[in-house]
Formats: C-alpha cells, structure tokens, sequence
C-alpha cells in the first residue's frame, strides 16, 4: 500500500521525519493534509504511556554468583526472594573477563570469598573458564548486557599493571566463539586499569587511559569496536540525574567513533573539587530519591544510574534502604510514568529517536507513515532493524487508519500498538520488549 501510494503524488505529501522534539503542530512537520487522511503530528517522546526512561548500570566490582543471582531474583522476577518480593523490572549488569586485582578483603562472607574470586569468565588472568557458563546464560538471557572493561586490573600500586594487549585478543576470541557480544563498555577501577579508554586528553589524570592508543602495548580498540562495543562510558562522573539525552560522540585516540554516554555518578563534589561518589547500595537511597524521580518524569528526561549493587559483602547484599529505593523505582514503573530498561536497550533508543528519519504519505483516506533510516551521525545513517524501532511511538489523530512501515513495507500487526490521547493526541506505535519476569538464575559447580 506504502509503494502504491508514493506513486499518487496528487494526495501525496512526503515528510522529513524531526531529528529533535518539534512543535507538535501539523504545520511544523510540513503538513498538508487530505480531508479524509489521518493527521500525524511528530513524534511522542517516549513508548506510551510513558514520560521517562531509567537504566541502573551496575559495575562488576566484588559479585559473586550468588550475590549476582540473588540481586537479580529480586529486581527482575516477581516470586518471593530473601530480600522481598521480585520487583520485575528490565534491569542488565555488567561482567568482567578477568581479575588480577592484588587487594586483599573478603566480597561476599557466605563462603568468605576473597576479591580474587569475584565473578569472571576466566580464572584469574588465564584462560579456564571460571564464570563463562554462567556469563553465558545471563549474557543469552538478558541479565547482562555491559562489558565493565576486560578485567578487575586494579593495583594497590598503581603504577603496575597485570593487563596486556593479549588478554583482550583471547577474551575477544573467546566470547565470539560462544556468541558472547555486547555492546556496552563501562570503564572500571583506579589507574593500573590501563585497558580503559575514551576520556584520553580530558585532563592530566586521564593520562592512564591507553586502550585507544595506537603504539601502546595495552591498546585493543582496533580489536574491542570491531567486536561489537558501540556505547562507552569513559570514566568520567556526573552529577547530573535527568537530561534530555545520555548519549554523545565520542572520538577515541586512534580515530574511531562510539557513542560516548553519561552516567549518574555522584551528587556532590568536595570544595577542592574530589567526587563524592553515591554509586554502592549504600546511595541507592540518595539516587532514588522521589524528588529525583519526579523530576526525571517532568523533565521529559533519560537517566543511567551507575551502581556497585553487589558491592558490599553481606548475606543479604543490599541494605533496607536501598531494598526501599529500588521498590519505590518499581512504584513509578507500575504508575506509567517511568520506563525502566536495561542500559543497552534505553541506550539504542536515545539514538534512534534522536536521529530517526521517516516521511508520510496518504492515500484512499489512510496516512503511512514510512520508517526510512537512522541518521546516526556516529555510526553512519542505516536502516533500521524492527528492534532497533521498538518503542517508537507518533502522534497521530486516528491510529486506527494510520499505517506503519518500515521503509515501504508494512509492519507486522502484531507488532504495532494504538494508543488513546495521552492529554495530547491519540499515538500508534511499536511494541516495546515484552516483560521478561523468568528466573535465569543458575548455579555452576566450583563458582562462589
């Protein structure tokens, strides 16, 4: 129908999708509509109902299966769990491949785990598998969804570092053999963490980052990008909890481009400038707080909430208040106001709905509305794939004879939504990901 009415230009009038939020006035969009055609009037900021978008993006440091299973059955299923009534919410961590961190304390007392049997995919710097069952699953499954670097590298003498290029050529090798890929590189530790990259020439203390750097021997981006990372956060912090998007580009030392993204990292800084930082379960309170929220959803706003949720050692792994917190998270969630997503997936679509391209036609007294391409002015403008679009939702005053196409093909019924006025207009749209409320959680023999 979408090829059959490009060719009718007499009741055809084509429409550059906005890069950015218009007015939502027809004439805006360049409207002339038909007396009989739907009128489209932009886009909705958000899948309906919804106002914000939220993704916690917890860092590796100090898990342990159990603790990792434990936090998970709380957040992301909804059956009975030691620490309260699962909150079903989309939530990913973060893995690493590695540990080679010399500190000496205990991460989890059940067991009295030491830090060098924190959860990896490798034992220690070799390569048996440790972890990798597990990571596998979650990583499958959903439950993870961030490379939090190669490995825990940190020193208590910082200028040593047990990282080598090496170890990412094995680690890349090893998790495209099992289908292992993500998109998503968090930056970890203090400065012996050579192989983080991204912040490079930001300042003085960033002078440790060399894993962009061509000519170094911890250099690995000519092999991380290629493996799939798309979306890096460079170890830089931020006090800021809502803005109108996380994502930014970012050109690495050796001349590729990612999107760089920010995280909620801290709410103060000290007078001489040091970062306060509220990212272990102990803040959770602070970085939940309703006023936060709140101002999230008025604002219109995207927030990634950086953690440490395994980071303390005890049974029950998160505090009363930070259990309190992540209930309240669940609150708004319920409420439609606040979409909560895993960070790869809010991340996606921050892009997308920045940089979407599409135009509309009518014919026989129906609109189509036709999904061109992203615009992507890091990555380079492609069409989309259907889960690349989902949760793309347009204002439209009569859903019901609006049509949705990917380029000029119809998309799957099954996979639009109509939407009544959410006080604004009526909306059509794509299915955000189904809830996903099963428990993934296993158990691997010799992993604490």
């Amino acid at each position: 129908m979408g090829a059959a009415a490009a060719a009718l230009p007499s009741a055809v009038r084509a429409v550059e999708g906005p890069r950015a939020d218009r007015s939502l006035h027809p004439a805006a969009v360049g409207w002339q509509s038909t007396s009989a055609a739907p009128m489209v009037y932009g886009l909705r900021r958000f899948p309906y109902p919804y106002r914000a978008m939220l993704a916690l993006s917890s860092d590796a440091d100090s898990q342990t299966l159990r603790k990792f299973n434990l936090v998970h059955r709380f957040i992301n299923t909804k059956e009975a769990t030691p620490i309260g009534k699962g909150l079903g919410l989309d939530y990913a961590d973060s893995f690493f491949v590695y540990t080679a961190n010399d500190q000496r304390h205990i991460v989890d007392e059940v067991g009295r785990v030491p830090l060098q049997r924190e959860l990896s995919y490798f034992l220690g710097t070799s390569q048996s598998p440790y972890g990798a069952k597990a990571i596998h699953v979650y990583i499958q499954n959903g439950w993870i969804d961030t490379l939090h670097t190669y490995g825990d590298f940190s020193q208590v003498d910082q200028h040593t570092t047990r990282f080598r290029r090496q170890l990412a050529a094995q680690a890349v090798a090893a998790l495209k053999a099992n289908g292992d890929v993500v998109d998503v590189w968090t930056d970890h530790g203090n400065r012996s963490n050579v192989d983080n990259f991204g912040a490079r020439g930001r300042g003085q203390f960033y002078a440790y980052q060399q894993g962009d750097l061509p000519g170094s021997p911890y250099y690995h981006t000519d092999l991380t990008i290629p493996y799939g990372i798309r979306f890096v956060w460079p170890d830089i912090s931020s006090n800021v909890f809502s803005r109108p998007s996380v994502v930014f580009p970012l050109r690495l030392a050796d001349g590729r481009r990612v999107w760089g993204f920010w995280r909620y990292t801290n709410e103060r800084y000290t007078p001489r400038g040091a970062v306060v930082w509220n990212w272990t379960p102990y803040g959770l309170d602070e970085q939940l707080s309703e006023p936060h929220l709140a101002r999230l959803e008025a604002d219109g706003g995207f927030a990634v909430v950086a953690q440490h949720l395994c980071g303390t050692p005890y049974p029950g792994v998160l505090p009363k208040d930070a259990v309190a917190a992540l209930e309240r998270l669940a609150r708004h969630e319920q409420s439609g106001r606040l979409l909560v997503a895993r960070t790869s997936r809010l991340l996606h679509y921050n892009v997308t709905r920045d940089h979407l391209r599409y135009d509309v036609t009518h014919a026989f007294g129906r609109t189509y509305i036709h999904i061109r391409a992203v615009d992507d002015p890091v990555l380079g403008r492609h069409v989309p794939t259907l889960d690349e679009v989902r949760g793309i939702t347009f204002y439209t005053d009569n859903p019901r004879r609006t049509v949705l196409e990917l380029g000029d093909r119809p998309i799957d019924p099954a996979m639009v939504v109509h939407y009544p006025s959410d006080g604004v207009h009526p909306s059509i749209g794509i299915r955000w990901y189904p809830k996903d409320t099963a428990d993934h959680a296993i158990d691997v023999p010799g992993v604490s």
